[in-house]
Parts: structure tokens; sequence; C-alpha cells
């Protein structure tokens, strides 16, 4: 994600006061939101630790006060507690050395919430955050505003009964025995330590899945982290794990499909990591992730299917995060989106090129008198909180790379819809298709006519448009899904209009569409 609003993602696996500017409510909302993650994955919650706590807030001002990114410290700076993580964590107290932490940074204002959700779109961090032994956390956050905008976000997770060994008697009989895992350094009774650990894992689930099962506000693309584990990619769909319980699965899992489905269609341009081919060497022999390798579509229901074990087979689904606001899809350069008036909110997603992974810089002007709010959803996504201005008037947006789009404000009748007569004939005015991510999009206009009793339709006429009014235009992929976000069914002229979506797919080769599912709108 190369933004100025960039959040950058690292990983490391392994007093003084809260002194920084933070919210004392998101502070709280951060340990009750990791724990409902946690538990959605089916785990154990994290308890919380004021000695972890406090490592964890003396890093996150020392990187906000320096304005600092990472999970070193250096002693000639102020704030300085400690080179590393085990330093820093020893310095307040904490004597188990078997800790991970993450951290995520942002320079523009986010909530805690939007901190453990990136950190769980990466696939290193989210293997911390659902670590099977891990069982109590510290979280610390710092704001500072001067000499300009910087947050940190850092997490310290630990194991209660490790460090209570740590604290204890050390072991100098016969027999196995574990060193370097404590500070000061003491040797620990292997049955003992080893023991820490079953208990641990049997607390936790023999597999943990990631988006878990039911899911329904999936971020719908990942972007980068660091270490990245796809460094050929600046953005790719948002990646699906599987961990395995080393309590129950001992060695290596044969994983021998893993597979995303879409409707009951595969997406196949995908790539699975594994400890094999992890290219960062991160990965265990009991942990794997598929990567889409295009972004995922807002508001969409996936399916997943794994296979493993020879005759194991796990299946399971999730949904997209849906904005609440209609959405409209720039697919050409200097398209116009026309709106309403009365349009309180929407989103204008671009999507992402091999050139031009992200929305980059955006310049926009508009007319005297009109106001205009907005936020980044993602890096692909323009929010539009608020647009007010009178009709006719509009909003020049340009993006990196001279891109650029125009947002108008028309009256109602503006913007024709499809439509839906009371004998069944569908009328598209504007439909978009494009042939390949590099190709221009082609507009047409469509009539359709149902050919029997199970929702099929042919195609009775079309003819090519020079371009489309972006009045969420219908859409036509390149594997022939049509999708219909607004349609216009009027039973019969004394009844008021209803308004639908609706999907279709290719049946035959004949030009005949099947309806694939619908909605109310």
């Amino acid at each position: 994600m190369k933004l100025t609003f960039t959040l950058l993602l690292s990983i490391l696996t392994v007093g003084i006061s809260h002194a920084g500017v933070f919210d004392s409510e998101d502070l709280n909302q951060a340990y009750t939101y990791l724990n409902q993650v946690r538990v959605r994955a089916g785990m154990n919650e994290l308890s919380q630790n004021p000695q972890l706590e406090t490592a964890a807030f003396n890093h996150a001002n020392y990187l906000a006060d320096n304005l600092l990114t990472g999970h070193y410290e250096s002693e000639e700076l102020p704030g300085f507690t400690g080179v590393r993580l085990k330093e820093r964590t020893t310095f307040t107290g904490y004597h188990s050395l078997l800790l991970l932490e993450n951290i995520s940074y942002y320079n523009y204002g986010e909530s805690s919430i939007d901190s453990i959700n990136a950190l769980m779109g990466g696939i290193y961090h989210r293997f911390s955050f659902l670590d099977f032994i891990k069982n109590e956390v510290g979280i610390g956050i710092a704001h500072v505003s001067a000499p300009k905008k910087h947050s940190a976000y850092v997490y310290e997770l630990g194991h209660s009964e490790y460090n209570a060994l740590c604290q204890g008697s050390p072991f100098s009989g016969s027999g196995s025995f574990y060193y370097n895992v404590c500070e000061p350094n003491i040797n620990l009774k292997g049955s003992d330590f080893e023991n820490v650990a079953i208990t641990a894992q049997g607390n936790n689930p023999n597999i943990v899945l990631w988006p878990a099962d039911g899911d329904n506000d999936v971020p719908p693309a990942f972007f980068e982290e660091r270490p990245d584990p796809l460094p050929d990619y600046s953005v790719s769909g948002y990646p699906i794990s599987i961990q395995f319980n080393p309590l129950n699965f001992t060695d290596a899992v044969n994983v021998t499909e893993f597979k995303l489905y879409r409707d009951n269609r595969e997406i196949k341009k995908t790539r699975l990591l594994t400890e094999s081919t992890d290219p960062n060497d991160r990965f265990s022999a009991l942990q794997y992730a598929l990567f889409p390798l295009e972004r995922l579509e807002w508001d969409t229901a996936y399916r997943v299917e794994v296979k493993y074990s020879e005759t194991k087979t796990l299946k399971w689904h999730f949904k997209t995060k849906s904005l609440d606001v209609p959405l409209f899809t720039v697919q050409a350069k200097g398209e116009v989106i026309e709106i309403s008036p009365n349009t309180s909110a929407f989103a204008v997603y671009v999507p992402p090129t091999s050139d031009f992974p992200d929305l980059g810089q955006i310049n926009y002007s508009f007319y005297a008198g009109m106001s205009l709010d907005m936020t980044f959803e993602d890096p692909n996504t323009l929010r539009i909180n608020n647009l007010s201005g009178n009709v006719g008037q509009e909003v020049s947006f340009t993006l990196a790379g001279g891109r650029n789009f125009v947002v108008r404000i028309n009256s109602v009748d503006s913007c024709e819809l499809a439509t839906l007569s009371a004998d069944m004939k569908l009328h598209i005015p504007n439909l978009v298709y494009t042939p390949s991510p590099r190709e221009n999009p082609l507009v047409f206009q469509a009539d359709l006519a149902l050919m029997g009793e199970n929702l099929l339709f042919k195609v009775s006429d079309y003819s090519l448009k020079n371009k489309a009014k972006n009045c969420e235009s219908a859409t036509l992929s390149s594997d022939l899904k049509l999708h219909i976000p607004s349609l216009v069914y009027r039973p019969s002229p004394d009844e008021l209009p209803i308004v639908l979506w609706a999907d279709f797919e290719l049946f035959g080769e004949s030009l005949q569409f099947r309806v694939t599912k619908y909605g109310f709108k």
C-alpha cells in the first residue's frame, strides 16, 4: 500500500507511565475487540496483563514521540526502555521471554478496531493474534499531532503460566530442562514447561479458520504487509487461512486442495502459501493461507473448500463487507457518475491495475457553494459522506496517472434504470462490458425476454453506445456474469414499482442468461 495514509505492519516473534495521548475508551475497546476476534475463531480469550500493558505503552509512546516505526529502540532517543521486546518487557517486571509483538502505525485518525482489523488482514500478524498458546496481552496506544500526526498501536502477547514458572525456583534435578526462556535466566523443568503448552493448546480448537465460518464483514482486499507475503502484488484478495493445532497434528498436514468459490464458480487465480512456499519462511508446517490474486467484491458471499489428510474435508462460508451505501464503479477514464440531489452518501470504487494498484494522491475541484466530505474506505474505494450542491453542478476528481472521473448532481429522472415490464421484458439502458482488465470497457443497451418458467432470458436486441451514465450501470464481466444493481419492476400500471437487484449467468451458447440470485432494495 503506497499512499500518504499508509498503514505499516511488521511482526517480531519472539517503566514509565501512560504518558501518550490516547482515548481510554479506545483502549478498552481494543481489549474487547481482540477477544471478540479470538472467540469468533473459537479460541480462548486473552486476559489483560498490566506489565505487558506498560511495556506496550512505553514502546507506543517512543514510536509516536519520535515519529518512528519498528520493533527496536535506540538508546539515544527519548522514551527508550530497551532495544528489543524482551528487554522492554523485562524493564516492566515481566519475566517470560516467550512473547509476540504486533504493531500498527498510522499518520491519520484511526481506532483500535481499525488497527486490529488491519493486522488480521496481514497473514503473519493474524497468526500472532491467533496463537494457540498465548493467554494474556498488554495493549498500548499513543497519538501525537505535532510536528505531524503519528499514531502507534502496540500489542504484547505472552502466557501467564510461563511467566509464573520464570518467577519460581530454578530446576536443578536430573532430567530434561529448558533455559534461555526467562529473565533472569533460570532452568525450567521440562515436564512443567511442556505441560503449559499442552494445557494452552487443549483450550483451543483442533483447527482455526479465518475468516471464521459465517463472518459477514470481511474486507475484500489485502494490500501490503512487512514482511510482504506477496512481494509481486501490491493489492490482492483477502487471505484465507487454516491453522492446525500442534496438540493434535504433530506433523505437517497434507493439504491436497484449497479452493475458493463465488456462487458455484471457482476463483482460479490464487496462490497457496505453506511452510515451503512462504517467501519469508515464517509459516510453520501447520499453517496455510490462500491468497486470491485479485480483489474480492464488496458485499459478496464466498465459499471455501479444503481437503487434507487424504479423506478429510472442510467447508465454510463468509461474506465481504457491505458499504451500506450505493456503490459506483469507475470503468473508464473520464467517466461521469450522476447522483440525485437527495443522495446522502455513496462510494466510488476504482479497480486496481498493475500500473495503479491504489487511488494514489487525489485532487478535486467543485463549484462555489458546493460542499464535500469524503474518506477512504480502502485504497481503491472512496466514500462520499456528504455532497451538497445544485442540480447540474459537479465535482471533478483526478487520480494518479491522469485517471479522472466526475460526480454530477442531476435530477432524479436523469438516471435511466433497467426495467422489467409486466410481460417480463427486460430493458437495460446501460450495460458496461469489460472484456479483460487490460481492455477498455464497452457500453451497450440491451433487451431480453423471458424464455419460460425457469427464469431464463434471451437477448432479443442490443446495440453499442458511446458512454454510459453511471447510475449504477449494469455490468457484464469477462466470464459473462451479468449484474443489474437496480432493476425497476412494475407488475401493472396501477401498482407501485418494485426495485430489485439481480445476478445472471450465461446459459448455453445462444445469448441466454439465467437468473442465479436476486433481492429487493
